[in-house]
């Protein structure tokens, strides 16, 4: 479930919104309010929410420097913004940074929740497509995203809810959905495991936690929404000599929080792919008071902390490992990491500790390898979705900074999927950007039109704009305020 702020410091609109916008059957939940852009960048931090709605216009820290303040450190948020008339510049500046969505005040509910619907949609799709771009990246990827859960969490107990909250988007299943836990008593689990697995296969039954087993028992998480299933799965329990220790129903949350607590001090735990495939790995305790210092100090790096000898003294702390050790080590200390994503899909290609060295370097150097991206394509094409505004954007930059590719083959490959060039392609985004903007702010500027949406000198965008629609911008102007009735 996608979770949501809201932040307006009139009390009967933050009222208002709460009441009528159905939170709940729009896949949402409201994680809290604010009355300020202080209060509102408070909640944001400690919720880190996947959509703020929030007024222009507030005490304390305005909507604008609450947007400047979070840019770049949470890169999946998005913005909805209510500015009164007349607030087009406060609106502009918010746009620079990356936000697309905004409502003149007073917001009809109708408006609100059809921007609300166009947001969750683009979200879930990009939720949908970094999952399936990743799982073809390496059929391993979710299966050593959980493992390194597995390893992090038995290790470190504490860190349950924030490595579940971090990693939900990518996880197939909901921090808030409920699941059921059967734990099971074996005498062969990597038997046991597959056989129900195959079991679990054939009644449809969503496997959203890899199982895993401790000794002779296993722990096997289902999403059963039917109780014929949960009677179908004992009864096969049974029939393949397994014993049905204990049934538990909870969130992904509780449900890994009991596993831990029933698992105790455990050295050696299993975990199971999709086709049950066994993978028994080690479970290491945290170390001493190095270790924790090393955690600290990079991840201070990776939140723009510089700190020169970090990497010296990283790499001599790895090397003194074992890999395993070591693995688990750098999955704490770059946890924090807004490329989390990437950490776990380029763990899973680490054999030695120099692989292991390398790409710690890299994450400080923000130079995450991401060479083996699938679709390139769609890569760009949301890339300037959601930066068409920055007049630096270009092929070669995207090339580079992006995908990680030659930019001449990019563009030949873009060219045969789009059927189109990058240079037009960017600039059909930019032309319908401003008239989307013309339509919604027809007493601005052409300059101003031009500027928001990436084009730094207004005669150029002229030049652009005619060439694509047929019309000058005044001309298509003037065409928005006749049917405006101005």
């Amino acid at each position: 479930m996608l979770k949501a702020i809201l932040a307006d410091d009139e009390e009967i609109v933050r009222s208002a919104m709460e009441r009528w916008i159905p939170w709940k059957d729009l896949g949402l939940k409201l994680a809290g309010v604010a009355a300020d852009g202080e209060e509102a960048y408070s909640l944001i931090v400690k919720e880190r929410p996947d959509i703020v709605i929030t007024d222009i216009r507030m005490p304390k820290l305005d909507g604008l420097g609450l947007i400047k303040r979070v840019y770049g450190k949470l890169k999946n948020t998005q913005f909805i913004i209510l500015s009164g008339f007349g607030e087009f510049e406060y609106a502009q500046e918010a746009m620079r940074y990356g936000v697309k969505h905004y409502m003149l005040k007073p917001a009809r509910k109708e408006d609100l929740l059809e921007i609300l619907e166009d947001v969750i949609a683009e979200m879930k799709e990009k939720q949908k497509a970094a999952i399936g771009a990743l799982a073809m990246s390496g059929e391993r990827y979710s299966f050593y995203l959980q493992r390194s859960m597995l390893l992090e969490v038995l290790s470190d107990p504490s860190s349950i809810t924030s490595i579940i909250e971090r990693s939900n988007r990518l996880n197939p299943f909901d921090q808030d959905e409920t699941l059921t836990l059967l734990t099971v008593q074996v005498l062969e689990p990597k038997i046991f495991v597959p056989q129900i697995l195959s079991v679990a296969e054939r009644l449809n039954v969503r496997v959203p936690i890899r199982p895993v087993s401790v000794g002779g028992r296993v722990s096997l998480t289902l999403d059963i929404s039917a109780l014929a299933d949960l009677d179908s799965i004992k009864e096969a329990i049974n029939e393949r000599g397994g014993v049905l220790s204990a049934v538990k129903r909870g969130t992904p949350e509780e449900i890994i929080s009991s596993f831990v607590r029933e698992s105790g001090h455990i050295s050696i735990v299993s975990i199971y792919d999709e086709a049950g495939k066994e993978e028994r790995v080690k479970v290491l305790p945290r170390s001493g008071n190095e270790d924790e210092e090393i955690v600290m100090r990079y991840r201070k790096v990776l939140s723009g902390e510089a700190d020169p000898s970090i990497m010296d003294d990283a790499e001599r702390i790895l090397r003194g490992k074992e890999l395993d050790e070591a693995e688990a080590l750098f999955i704490r200390m770059a946890m924090k990491s807004t490329d989390y994503e990437i950490l776990f899909k380029e763990l899973g290609s680490v054999r030695t500790i120099d692989e292991l060295v390398a790409l710690a370097r890299s994450f400080t150097e923000h130079r995450v390898p991401r060479e083996r991206n699938p679709f390139p394509v769609d890569t760009v094409r949301r890339y300037i979705a959601e930066n068409f505004s920055n007049p630096e954007i270009s092929l070669k930059w995207i090339s580079e900074n992006v995908v990680f590719m030659n930019p001449e083959y990019l563009s030949r490959l873009f060219q045969k999927e789009m059927g189109q060039r990058f240079t037009d392609f960017l600039n059909t985004t930019r032309v319908n950007e401003a008239q989307k903007l013309m339509s919604v702010y027809h007493q601005s500027t052409v300059g101003e039109i031009a500027e928001k949406v990436g084009y730094s000198n207004p005669g150029y965008f002229f030049h652009i704009f005619r060439r694509y629609t047929g019309m000058t911008p005044g001309e298509y102007m003037d065409k928005v305020r006749r049917s405006h009735g101005e």
